[in-house]
């Protein structure tokens, strides 16, 4: 039997609908309509925005709807598959969608980004002095290799973690190098996707997203572009929702069922 909705439920789900597009309507939407139709009608706004513009193509959009579900910290099995099938539903080609996730999972470069600085401070206070140390013939090679490879870009942090760990600077470079190698994307492309990846709300990456903020401008993206770029990965935070309620209708079902039993 088809759920009988209030007045205000059908107009929540029919301005959701108007602006994300049936394709998005779930079961899950329909137990948040339930218990709330009041955000399911101001999400449809908010998240809406971007394809209202129109600044980013909808193969961008997409491309970005990609990164920020597969993001690791997030991992919205469901919601990724949305956005595959849709993307492949516009036509988008296989290898583009692969290029996202390969991109996506550079991610995991932020863990020596960050947490190199910190073990340089507290080795200096123990008397270790990192920067201090010289770069053998190898080493020298490696930052010579990567300063070509980027435009002649370096930096301290970079410095200490090839002093630190050659190996894994070498073995990583390689790894990130494969899809601006190999990949069907487009620079700019890719620099909006790395800094969805960084600005997503399970990430925050201060410096990555100022680096590929100032990339992406070098490489002809517009204000506009960038800011619906980060409009879209905002619009992560409603997972909290669309995770949550579920559980909770789940949870509300089960104790009421426990209450029945005492009776």
């Amino acid at each position: 039997m088809e759920k009988q909705w209030s007045n205000e439920q059908q107009e929540a789900k029919q301005k959701f609908i108007e602006a994300r597009g049936a394709w998005k309507w779930s079961p899950m939407w329909d137990t948040i309509l339930e218990l709330d139709p009041s955000i399911v009608a101001s999400y449809a706004r908010y998240s809406s925005v971007p394809d209202k513009r129109n600044y980013l193509d909808i193969r961008m959009r997409k491309f970005i709807c990609i990164a920020i579900d597969s993001v690791t910290g997030c991992l919205n099995a469901n919601g990724l598959k949305n956005h595959m099938k849709h993307a492949l539903q516009l036509g988008i080609d296989v290898k583009e969608i692969l290029e996202v996730l390969e991109i996506t999972c550079m991610v995991g470069v932020t863990t020596h980004q960050m947490s190199v600085p910190l073990l340089v401070e507290e080795l200096g206070r123990r008397g270790i002095c990192v920067p201090a140390m010289e770069l053998d013939e190898k080493q020298k090679a490696l930052k010579q290799a990567y300063m070509d490879k980027h435009n002649g870009w370096w930096s301290e942090e970079k410095e200490n973690i090839l002093k630190l760990d050659p190996e894994y600077f070498e073995t990583f470079n390689d790894f990130e190098a494969g899809p601006w190698e190999h990949g069907p994307l487009s620079p700019k492309e890719k620099e909006l996707i790395y800094l969805a990846v960084h600005a997503a709300p399970v990430t925050l990456h201060k410096d990555e997203v100022r680096r590929h903020i100032a990339n992406a401008l070098e490489l002809g993206a517009t204000i506009h572009e960038i800011v619906d770029v980060l409009h879209i990965v905002s619009t992560l935070g409603i997972h909290a929702v669309t995770m949550g309620v579920p559980i909770l209708k789940q949870a509300m079902e089960e104790v009421a069922a426990e209450q029945q039993q005492n009776v």
